[in-house]
């Protein structure tokens, strides 16, 4: 502010005809402008910098969760014409024979035995290796079975008895068939969630599938065989008790690798309405569960 004073004193004493007194006001003005604290700029800029980087992160994280467009039309179930049996995928070309006709992620039993059935010209399908290939709108890969097509069972052209690997994920997929190495036909599904779980019981009906305001007979599996009976509750979201029962062991099973034996327990819960749920096992809780 000093030099500032000091140098209106020098311009006011310049002769009379140096310069005019509007070019000394706006010399003026135009120093101490120049001399004034910047902190608004200095103060926003880094705030703007910051909320442009947020902006950014954001708008990539959000293309990249959907970022990828299944092609595929979706599979549909429709009834095999000469037996009351229904499968998945794209009538008169390849169809699925699956428990309940929903997968699950992480779930090996529904996909543990599957047939599969394809029309088309016996003689281009029969004897030649399959392949069925599963891509998410993540654009995750996986292979799901591979093996050699075998002569129709009724009126398909082939067929074969096949085994798919756990779906990682839940969402939409898209499974493509391939006959020796050449896409025969591709068609998208939805995978259900995960079966709620504690650290030893696991609910083997989805959600999902249960009928809404009815008792409904579900089945639990666990490691654990001690216990005749175990005390089930329905939780709402805020941990309300909704709903309390007992479950009865029904029954024994050795699982796939012949390691373990598992036992099965069998109760009725109602689910109202839809919502969000949990159930307290024996004194497990599991995870949150949508129906």
């Amino acid at each position: 502010m000093e030099d500032y004073n000091k140098l209106q004193e020098k311009l006011n004493k310049l002769p009379k005809y140096s310069l005019e007194h509007e070019q000394k006001d706006k010399i003026l003005y135009k120093l101490k402008t120049d001399s004034a604290p910047q902190k608004r700029s200095i103060f926003l800029t880094p705030i703007l910098a910051v909320v442009g980087i947020c902006a950014l992160l954001l708008f990539l994280f959000v293309t990249k969760e959907d970022s990828y467009n299944l092609s595929a039309q979706s599979g549909t179930a429709f009834t095999l014409p000469d037996r009351e049996q229904e499968v998945v995928g794209i009538d008169g070309k390849v169809g699925i024979l699956v428990f309940n006709e929903q997968f699950v992620a992480e779930d090996k039993r529904r996909g543990a035995k599957l047939m599969l059935y394809f029309w088309g010209d016996a003689n281009a399908l029969v004897g030649k290796n399959y392949r069925v290939e599963a891509e998410n709108t993540k654009g995750e890969k996986i292979e799901l079975s591979q093996g050699v097509l075998s002569a129709g069972l009724y009126s398909e052209d082939a067929h074969t008895l096949a085994s798919f690997i756990p779906f990682p994920s839940e969402g939409e997929w898209q499974l493509s068939f391939y006959v020796d190495d050449e896409l025969f036909e591709a068609f998208t599904i939805n995978v259900f969630p995960p079966f709620p779980k504690t650290e030893h019981y696991t609910m083997l009906d989805s959600p999902k599938e249960i009928p809404i305001g009815e008792a409904y007979e579900i089945y639990l599996e666990s490691p654990n065989g001690e216990k005749e009976k175990i005390e089930v509750k329905l939780l709402d979201k805020k941990g309300n008790i909704v709903e309390e029962t007992i479950f009865k062991q029904e029954s024994s099973v050795i699982d796939a690798g012949g390691l373990q034996t598992n036992f099965h327990y069998t109760g009725k819960i109602t689910l109202k309405e839809r919502g969000t749920w949990k159930l307290l096992i024996d004194g497990e809780q599991t995870g949150l569960f949508e129906n």
